[in-house]
């Protein structure tokens, strides 16, 4: 435990302020945001501060000046004037029952007469989108123009994707519901809409003015998430607590930090952060380096996609997509790979100006091995308990070389996997399998390692140890020993680790047979 409070988990910008020893300031991109737009639309993954930044701008527009007292904001010409706010989330309500379209009706009837009564309004029984019409022009005559905060929008589209009559029926609502905005416009000050994705292809926003999508703005990037000057100018008590506890040099940590948890990009821009719930879960949890983000669930609206694209899951690395193709979401055609970038399993690594690409890989360890977990629970038989009374054994084997010990463990990990679920993988489904069960163990194995003479199967770097691994599928091990040699897959590593930091490279033969669907040989080279 840190000496210091932190906010885990606290979505409210006055409780962060008042009760808490630290806040990362953003309020200077929300001040430039709130300053030069009118409708804004943020997408970023669950848990990564969206609806801290509602909440922010919630107190900044109700002219809450001392909650910003020290801040960025302080300093610029903000004019402290104060507007009536309707603050509205739609996260909060199952709308996949036979009832979900009536959910959604009540919880957001249910904001906008909490908002009402707030301001000492009485609505008249009506249509949710009546209702907000009304309370909007209401407002504008009681207190002026009007903020509408907007938390997660996407939710109920998101939850009945796969319940076409339900997410239908939603969607008409929702499109109804906000086409008030357009209509109301002159008596608006500001809008502000998050989600995980962008409906742009079921007309969602088509009654209203176009938001100004700002999740890929260079100059926002980091509005949400922590990026690495951040993390040490308010985390440094924590890292040098982190430091201490852990007996590794500050460079260390720090390293060890970025490599779990930073990396994720939201933009062409270089900028990269840090998971605001992982990091300060990391912090509070004894410096513990646990897939923190992953243990707050896994979106259901992601299990059946990728279910239903297994094949894509070999090339989760380096895709590359275009600017358009991030905002392609209708029921009828959802693209896992940008579903996945939304979702947060996937971040933007590279972009090419010339072709106007956007490359995307895994953000980070926390990720890899948070994906990895996924899949083994909805691609294998394994449970947690499994990983608890082999993981350790397999650890220790790859720690000690203990190949033997590594291989009798793996293989009764692969008698679990379920490959009637992924039957659609064909050439590298193996490499797939072997890779998921060491990621899910936290062990970096990365799989068709490209270099200049071929591609690796697959490598592990643990320890003292660098695993160079060629798998063949009914052929004999000494055909995968001869390709390692063949084509100096082991000469790369040679260089990469040398002097003080050398690791010993073992070369492993190993291999599948398609029948068995499991190792029946291997040999070290």
């Amino acid at each position: 435990m840190t000496t210091r409070k932190l906010p885990s988990g606290v979505q409210i910008f006055r409780k962060i302020r008042e009760n808490y020893d630290v806040y990362v300031d953003k309020t200077l991109y929300i001040y430039n945001m709130a300053s030069n737009y009118n409708v804004v639309f943020l997408s970023r993954p669950r848990r990564f501060g969206k609806s801290l930044t509602c909440s922010t701008l919630e107190s900044l527009f109700a002219g809450e000046k001392k909650l910003f007292k020290g801040l960025a904001i302080e300093k610029t010409d903000w004019k402290w004037k104060k507007y009536p706010v309707i603050r509205l989330d739609t996260s909060a309500a199952n709308f996949t029952c036979k009832s979900g379209l009536k959910n959604l009706r009540d919880l957001i009837d249910e904001d906008l007469e909490d908002c009402a009564k707030h301001y000492g309004l009485k609505l008249n029984k009506s249509s949710i989108s009546r209702k907000f019409s009304a309370l909007i022009k209401a407002l504008y005559e009681k207190k002026g123009p009007v903020v509408i905060i907007v938390d997660e929008y996407d939710c109920p589209m998101l939850d009945t994707l796969n319940f076409p009559k339900n997410h239908e029926a939603i969607r008409k609502e929702l499109q109804g519901f906000y086409k008030v905005l357009k209509s109301c416009d002159k008596y608006l000050k500001f809008a502000f809409i998050t989600g995980v994705t962008k409906f742009s292809q079921v007309s969602l926003f088509s009654g209203m003015n176009q938001p100004e999508d700002i999740s890929m703005h260079p100059d926002f990037c980091a509005l949400c998430g922590i990026t690495q000057e951040e993390l040490e100018k308010n985390f440094d008590v924590e890292i040098e607590e982190g430091s201490k506890f852990l007996k590794l040099e500050k460079g260390e940590y720090l390293s060890k930090l970025k490599s779990y948890y930073n990396g994720y990009h939201f933009s062409r821009d270089a900028v990269s952060v840090y998971n605001p719930t992982s990091i300060i879960k990391h912090f509070i949890s004894l410096f513990d380096f646990k897939p923190f983000w992953s243990e707050t669930g896994t979106p259901s609206f992601l299990v059946d996609y990728v279910k239903n694209q297994p094949e894509r899951l070999l090339n989760m690395k380096n895709q590359k997509l275009s600017a358009g193709s991030f905002a392609k979401y209708d029921k009828d055609s959802l693209s896992l790979i940008p579903l996945l970038y939304q979702a947060g399993y996937l971040t933007i690594s590279s972009y090419d100006r010339e072709s106007v690409l956007y490359t995307l890989n895994y953000p980070n360890g926390e990720i890899k091995s948070s994906f990895a977990n996924f899949l083994a629970t909805y691609f294998g038989n394994s449970t947690s308990a499994d990983s608890d009374s082999y993981g350790n054994e397999l650890i220790e084997a790859l720690k000690t070389s203990n190949v033997k010990g590594f291989m009798d463990v793996l293989k009764i990990y692969l008698q679990r996997v379920d490959y009637t679920l992924i039957s659609k993988i064909k050439e590298y489904y193996f490499e797939f399998a072997v890779a998921n069960i060491l990621n899910m163990l936290g062990v970096r194995c990365n799989v068709e390692v490209h270099s200049a003479l071929g591609s690796v199967d697959g490598v592990i770097e643990f320890g003292s140890y660098v695993y160079i691994m060629e798998f063949k599928k009914d052929k004999s091990v000494a055909s995968a020993l001869k390709q390692i040699e063949k084509n100096g897959y082991a000469a790369a590593y040679k260089r990469t680790f040398k002097g003080r930091n050398a690791r010993k490279i073992i070369k492993l033969g190993v291999k599948f047979d398609s029948k068995k669907k499991n190792v029946v040989d291997w040999k070290v080279g």
